[in-house]
């Protein structure tokens, strides 16, 4: 801690001025969690319905307890409305049983692949003895593989959010609601708003954080400042009140937390700690949701409510969910593409042409591409570049994640104006075009393709 000495000099202290540095202390989280801020990121709340049934009910019950500290921005609960009606968020826990079932289907058929291969490898005759034991064991197979199917049904029907698509029955929007009641921030006014994202497209420039990795990976305005538009409110917020926040946030981007040990804490970049402390002079703190509920559990006495199995479940969860698999790099981009040529013409061109076009595929060029009526849907359009990306994972190719590919470009209201594939990924992308289209000469009218439907 600094000080006037005798003489009129300041004295300083180790961490004077390098606030951001210092490893928090269980004595700082019992003090965040019973008069601090905490503030929830919007993953934290859509996860919600990503945990299965206990981890759910463990979190929500986490919440309820911390309910006094609780505030959410206005960006946040933006964010939340607009993905929480999303197929792949209520329909979670059905589509990973769905993929999981794939799996084992496909797991079958290779083995009664090899089987059959072995036999006629080996001239086995159809009336030799051993033929009988392969159809038992095959029979076998078939009753395994539908016993452990309908376990992943039970378990994802268990899992699943009841009444999800009807907010007056989710029991998810129920609890929230009551929650977070007088507890969300209110929204920016539209010229401080505009402010804001340009603000934060040229803090990304230069890569100041956060949120910088939105704008890389080709996300458009205004949707790429949403996370500086968080941390916007999320300071404001902290000025007003006066006291130390604690972020809790999923999002484990380098445009948040600054690299750590492996087994050791994160923490949250330096320049974070410093904006936060020059602009509000208190101290901002961060950490996932599996330690704000590890953290609970401990300081309110939570043990005999909260599972502890929840926290080590919840851990994986985020290792799962948040390492988002592979970056999309030239070996993985060229096998989708070949993949979609044979299956999806119209995506794979659409996916060619945004790069040909510095990321962006209009929604004219798509009908142009697929010789579409004007009174044709889009709707689905990017379904077969997850099921191709889910092909090659299925074949044993690590792909980036596919939602990333031809991602919807909303402007106004509910038609998607075009598509946009990420940033990183146009210069691999471009060179896979000008192979493409200089070697084969497509038809890019993708007479007879319909695949998106």
């Amino acid at each position: 801690m600094s000080g006037d000495n005798s003489d009129g000099t300041t004295s300083r202290g180790l961490f004077d001025g390098y606030e951001g540095y210092r490893t928090p202390t269980a004595a700082d989280y019992e003090r965040l969690m019973k008069s601090g801020l905490i503030v929830l990121d919007t993953n934290v709340l859509l996860d919600l319905y990503r945990m299965n049934h206990r981890v759910r009910a463990d979190m929500l019950t986490v919440l309820d307890s911390l309910q006094d500290r609780l505030w959410i921005p206005h960006q946040v609960i933006e964010e939340f409305w607009r993905n929480q009606q999303q197929d792949g968020l209520l329909g979670h826990h059905i589509d990973r049983a769905s993929q999981a079932k794939q799996t084992l289907t496909k797991a079958r058929e290779s083995i009664r692949q090899a089987i059959n291969r072995w036999a006629k490898e080996v001239h086995l005759s159809e009336d030799a003895p051993i033929r009988g034991k392969l159809e038992e064991g095959s029979a076998g197979l078939d009753s395994a593989i539908e016993s452990l199917s309908d376990l992943i049904d039970e378990q994802a029907s268990s899992d699943e959010v009841p009444g999800s698509a009807d907010t007056n029955r989710d029991p998810v929007i129920q609890g929230l609601e009551s929650l977070l009641q007088g507890r969300i921030g209110a929204p920016m006014p539209d010229a401080d708003r505009d402010e804001a994202i340009a603000t934060a497209k040229s803090r990304a420039a230069i890569k100041q954080p956060p949120g910088f990795r939105d704008f890389e990976e080709g996300k458009p305005d205004p949707a790429a400042a949403g996370d500086y538009l968080v941390w916007v409110q999320l300071m404001e917020e902290a000025k007003r009140r006066g006291i130390d926040a604690l972020f809790v946030t999923r999002d484990l981007k380098e445009d948040w937390w600054r690299n750590s040990m492996k087994g050791m804490p994160r923490q949250p970049r330096v320049e974070l700690v410093d904006e936060m402390r020059s602009v509000t002079g208190h101290q901002l703190f961060m950490m996932e949701p599996s330690n704000l509920m590890k953290q609970a559990r401990s300081l309110f006495d939570l043990e005999s409510r909260v599972d502890q199995q929840s926290v080590t479940a919840l851990e994986q969860f985020e290792t799962t969910e948040s390492a988002g698999g592979e970056r999309w790099d030239e070996a993985n981009l060229e096998a989708l593409i070949d993949l979609l040529l044979e299956t999806a013409v119209v995506q794979a061109q659409a996916i060619l042409d945004a790069a040909l076009n510095d990321g962006f595929v209009s929604r004219e060029t798509v009908y142009d591409l697929g010789g579409y009526d004007a009174s044709r849907m889009l709707r689905g359009f990017t379904r077969p570049v997850k099921t191709a990306a889910r092909r090659l994972q299925d074949d044993g190719v690590s792909t980036g994640d596919a939602s990333e590919l031809l991602k919807a470009v909303y402007d106004n209201g509910v038609v998607a104006t075009g598509f946009r594939i990420p940033q990183y990924t146009v210069p691999i992308l471009k060179l896979l075009a000008e192979r493409v289209y200089g070697a084969s000469d497509l038809d890019r009218d993708a007479e007879g393709v319909d695949s998106e439907e």
